[in-house]
């Protein structure tokens, strides 16, 4: 899976558990420091959260971000690609 749909995948799981708990996006943006139509943005996938922020946002609605090592065989490709 690309890091793209990754993302696109956490922000869903984000807005999944932010509705569940009843968390409104008012709440969402104030805890963060921005609006509340940067927060509803995010969730509309029309830009994307900086790392900060999607941190916070998660420890608000209870998701764990967790991180899997990439192959080796695509660390390769990607230096060829690069070279």
């Amino acid at each position: 899976m690309s890091a793209a749909l990754d993302l696109l995948s956490l922000l869903g799981a984000l807005v999944v558990a932010r509705a569940k708990k009843g968390i409104t996006q008012d709440y969402i943006a104030s805890s963060l420091g921005v609006t509340r139509q940067a927060v509803s943005a995010w969730e509309k996938r029309i830009n994307f959260p900086p790392a900060d922020k999607l941190f916070a946002w998660a420890a608000i609605v209870g998701v764990r971000i967790t991180f899997e090592p990439i192959p080796q065989s695509a660390t390769d490709d990607c230096a060829k690609e690069a070279a």
